[in-house]
């Protein structure tokens, strides 16, 4: 089986979906009452902020990998890591201002921290040892 980038970010944004729907339904039936509701839209702010990040990340591999010189890829990706922890961290903070009965906190913050769990997951579908390659360009009937 050949593994891109591509293909391992869609099976993470995949996975970082099945637990944020996990994460809510534990919300509501921990809460079992009007509360579950504020923590599930938490759960979905989070499931949100992982995706892009996922999204993120990819488009930040992708472009480094084409860039000319190491040490540029080097900045350029260090810089995109800052950014994607300001974002979560502006997540975070308008979780943390929207009231109570909208947005959970808990919700949101547990939803972030299934990022790292979601990467430990991908390690039972993708082997240590697999090879990452670069997709290749579908041809067209008649070119060859």
């Amino acid at each position: 089986m050949e593994f891109t980038i591509d293909a391992v970010a869609n099976k993470m944004i995949m996975v970082l979906l099945g637990l944020a729907v996990l994460v809510a339904l534990g919300g509501l039936a921990f809460f079992r009452s009007y509360e579950a509701i504020p923590f599930a839209i938490g759960a979905g702010m989070a499931a949100f902020t992982n995706v892009v990040r996922v999204v993120w990340l990819k488009k930040t591999i992708n472009k480094s990998v084409e860039m000319e010189t190491p040490k540029g890829a080097k900045y350029f990706f260090q810089i995109h890591y800052f950014l994607r922890i300001v974002f979560t961290g502006v997540m975070l903070l308008i979780a943390a201002l929207a009231p109570d009965n909208i947005v959970n906190l808990l919700g949101v913050i547990i939803g972030i921290l299934t990022f790292p769990v979601a990467m430990r997951l991908m390690q039972l579908f993708i082997p240590p040892d697999a090879p990452m390659t670069t997709p290749q360009p579908v041809k067209e009937e008649g070119e060859e």
